[in-house]
């Protein structure tokens, strides 16, 4: 990544040393490491000009229209206030407001009749660009893209996105006024590139300035040496575990996402001390990975929702085939359950269980569709409104695994499992 690193610290470092405006779009898949390659430039920069630029995040899932964006901008720098088009006259034209903006930067409130330029680069980091692009007329991308071509204020636009089409979705005035500048970033392509960025995630940064690390204290010193102890358990970690290796291995065959990585890591680490050093089998147990069966899902499901999909798991047995529609599958549990309460009645006893009561059909189209949902149930074809009425749908898990994975079904909903 020392290609795509130079590229992004180009053109941040053209922007806040030369004053320059700059425009760029970082693409990649989830994961890939778009926003920590940013943040990595930026803080590199901050160590020596930490004075000279300020830092705008906004993100397109939490800003949905340019006027919360412009709000947000507002409060980062500081100045909060409504915006409201009615009232703030002058304000209310987005051009002006993002001049005035960056005016501030350089101006005090006394100076605010004299604002015609900024002498502070602004560093605007927009996170799922391609939702701005979504925004109506693009006015907010419109103007930042025209603030930066024009010169009249240093800023740099960093947009990340997801969507390779990305260039597509601007319209015409925008895209005229775009840098034209991009970065590709990719998951890792070989697994022992996978391997050395799960271990850095893990790896402690140590003082690698001499000069500062002699003027430490006691107490820093003895913080320094835990670190370095951490770093060789870690390096042992990743060398001699065979756990480990198998979770990299499992993770990079998957996906090849780091982020899996660290959300397998989270609760190890969070529950480190100095009796619970974390191993390889650690971060397997207590993963937040989704689990890749679906059989976890079935200890959640209501008594209508587990006997219909049991149902439908006999369908496939009884008919030999492998879809069936929700009509056949209602039909076949009140059959079920009728024969169910109807035996329970004449042996004068209260049936227990998903057969005690036999639930109408709207309420058997909901638990049908929450099936959909979950994709228990997925559609062969699709026939009606959509609603899950009509057409063909294959049960994704079979008759004889249900059983197992719900320890506490009811006798009712056992036997069924069962006896075909």
């Amino acid at each position: 990544m020392d290609e795509e690193y130079r590229k992004v610290q180009q053109l941040v470092t053209q922007t806040v040393l030369a004053g320059e405006g700059n425009s760029m779009l970082v693409i990649g898949p989830r994961g890939c490491g778009k926003t920590a390659l940013v943040e990595t430039v930026l803080s590199d920069l901050a160590l020596e000009h930490s004075d000279d630029f300020v830092t705008i995040r906004l993100n397109g899932f939490i800003q949905t229209d340019d006027k919360l964006a412009l709000r947000e901008i507002w409060r980062q720098l500081g100045r909060e206030i409504m915006v409201d088009e009615e009232k703030e006259g002058v304000r209310a034209n987005y051009a002006d407001t993002l001049t005035s903006l960056l005016a501030l930067l350089a101006h005090s409130p006394e100076d605010e009749g004299k604002i015609d330029e900024t002498t502070r680069s602004v560093v605007f980091i927009i996170d799922e660009f391609d939702l701005f692009a979504s925004h109506p007329r693009q006015t907010l991308l419109y103007n930042l893209f025209d603030v930066a071509q024009s010169r009249n204020a240093p800023i740099a636009v960093l947009g990340l996105t997801t969507r390779t089409d990305i260039i597509e979705l601007l319209e015409k005035r925008v895209k005229s006024r775009f840098g034209q500048r991009y970065v590709y970033l990719t998951h890792p392509k070989t697994f022992n590139t996978f391997h050395d960025i799960c271990k850095s995630a893990l790896t402690a940064h140590l003082f690698t300035d001499a000069k500062l690390s002699d003027r430490l204290d006691q107490g820093e010193k003895q913080v320094v040496k835990c670190r370095s102890a951490w770093n060789e358990y870690v390096d042992a970690l990743f060398t001699h575990d065979g756990h480990l290796e198998n979770l990299l291995r499992y993770l990079y065959a998957r996906g090849k996402c780091v982020a899996s990585f660290v959300s397998a890591c989270f609760v190890p680490i969070s529950q480190l001390s100095s009796s619970s050093i974390p191993s390889g089998s650690t971060f397997i147990e207590q993963s937040l990975l989704p689990s890749d069966s679906k059989l976890q899902l079935l200890s959640s499901l209501s008594d209508l929702e587990l006997s219909l999909l049991i149902v439908a798991a006999r369908l496939d047995v009884i008919l030999d085939t492998d879809v069936c529609n929700f009509s056949m599958v209602y039909e076949e549990y009140v059959q079920l359950a009728s024969r169910v309460k109807a035996q329970s009645s004449a042996a004068g006893q209260t049936a227990v269980g998903g057969g005690a009561r036999v639930w109408g059909k709207e309420a058997g189209l909901g638990a049908w569709e929450r099936l959909m949902e979950l994709e228990l149930v997925l559609p062969v074809s699709v026939g009606g409104n959509g609603d899950g009425s009509r057409g063909m749908y294959r049960v994704d898990v079979a008759l004889e695994e249900i059983g197992p994975s719900c320890p506490r079904m009811a006798t009712t909903m056992s036997k069924w499992c069962r006896e075909i």
